[in-house]
């Protein structure tokens, strides 16, 4: 009952499906990349990891919906100079468990030991922003670098990344950052309990 008069408070009526349901070009480059299939893809199921560090493969669930904008200089990847950023939404039943993803980032953060940089912010409930460089060796013939700032607001979870290797980055931290607070603020809107 205070759910539906919380959200007939914010302006409309909303079903639980509709409360998780994301609207088209809601990403800050969702626009962009449907007018450029060359380099951009947007998807809305599991096909794109979550792009956030990790020293080990783990996989993430628990969402009701889910969208990414990703951008990719030259598909296909592996090569010296490729540059890769995007965003990815990610809108939960509840703000718990949203919570529980921002919870598992930082644990996986921690298990990667003084490799990672990473600190709060204070965007939207919570934030997180995260680098790592990765050296050359014989396995992984370039060096690696990855970014990532996570911010939750509400019952959602948006994540700004990029990663390149021996080449300039696409976005800096601070762009990520700027994205993360004009993102909080959208979300706000639509799923802030």
């Amino acid at each position: 009952m205070l759910k539906t008069i919380a959200v007939a408070v914010a302006g409309a009526l909303l079903t639980p499906a509709q409360a998780s349901a994301i609207p088209k070009n809601f990403l800050l480059y969702e626009k962009q990349a449907r007018q450029d299939n060359e380099h951009w893809f947007v998807s809305q199921d599991d096909m794109e990891d979550v792009w956030n560090i990790q020293c080990s493969p783990v996989m993430f669930s628990g969402w009701k919906a889910r969208r990414d904008a990703a951008y990719d200089t030259k598909i296909g990847g592996g090569q010296r100079t490729d540059r890769r950023r995007g965003e990815q939404l990610f809108v939960f039943g509840s703000a718990k468990g949203a919570d529980k993803m921002m919870d598992r980032m930082r644990a996986l953060i921690k298990e990667c030991g003084g490799t990672v940089k990473s600190k709060r912010l204070r965007i939207g409930d919570e934030a997180l922003q995260a680098a790592r460089t990765i050296k050359a060796t014989k396995k992984v013939p370039f060096p690696q670098t990855q970014k990532f700032v996570a911010v939750r607001e509400g019952s959602a979870v948006a994540i700004y990344w990029d990663m390149h290797n021996a080449a300039a980055p696409l976005r800096t931290l601070a762009r990520h950052r700027a994205d993360a607070r004009k993102m909080a603020a959208k979300m706000a809107r639509y799923w802030s309990r």
